[in-house]
């Protein structure tokens, strides 16, 4: 357990490759779960626990089907593994790096105005979103084999299509 940790945490410091995330159907799994759980954790401010389950679990599905077709695109799909068990993992610690940054959302909030204050824990969650979105470009930078500048693109792509979709099918968050 200690060596995946160490795994996805060296993915997330740019000092581990993709290739060699292991392919395995049980640590996707795993991984998959663990972003789902740490994502919902993260929503309960907003949406409550069980709304962002729902909504993590739709992003990591429609977030690997794009991956899929990008893959399968390319012509390796056999990549697809290791890929999103890579991205899973790395983006499973990062958000826990965010987890005491999000009990001081509502602090974050204006009470005159409604709008978002920009604070210390704002700045620090927009630098690990920044941080998640160069570690998943990285990612599949590998995978895809393309410039970074075409992986970043595509990894603002399938955010975008993902908010896209899960807007169109459960509704805007935090109604």
């Amino acid at each position: 357990m200690l060596y995946y940790l160490r795994l996805f945490i060296d993915l997330c410091l740019f000092r581990q490759q993709a290739a060699n995330v292991p392919r395995s159907e049980s640590l996707l799994v795993i991984t998959a779960t663990a972003a789902i759980l740490s994502a919902a954790i993260n929503a309960i401010p907003d949406e409550g626990f069980g709304r962002g389950v729902l909504l993590s679990v739709c992003q990591i599905v429609l977030f690997s089907g794009i991956i899929w077709v990008a893959l399968k695109i390319k012509g390796v799909p056999e990549r697809w593994l290791q890929t999103l068990t890579g991205i899973y993992g790395a983006t499973t610690i990062l958000q826990l790096l965010t987890l005491p940054l999000f009990g001081w959302q509502k602090p974050l909030v204006s009470a005159e105005t409604g709008q978002l204050m920009l604070t210390i824990p704002l700045m620090l969650v927009a630098a690990v979103a920044i941080w998640s979105l160069t570690v998943m470009a990285s990612i599949l930078r590998q995978a895809l084999e393309i410039r970074i500048a075409g992986s970043i693109l595509l990894v603002i792509f399938c955010q975008a299509v993902v908010l896209f979709i899960i807007s169109l099918l459960i509704g805007s968050p935090a109604r």
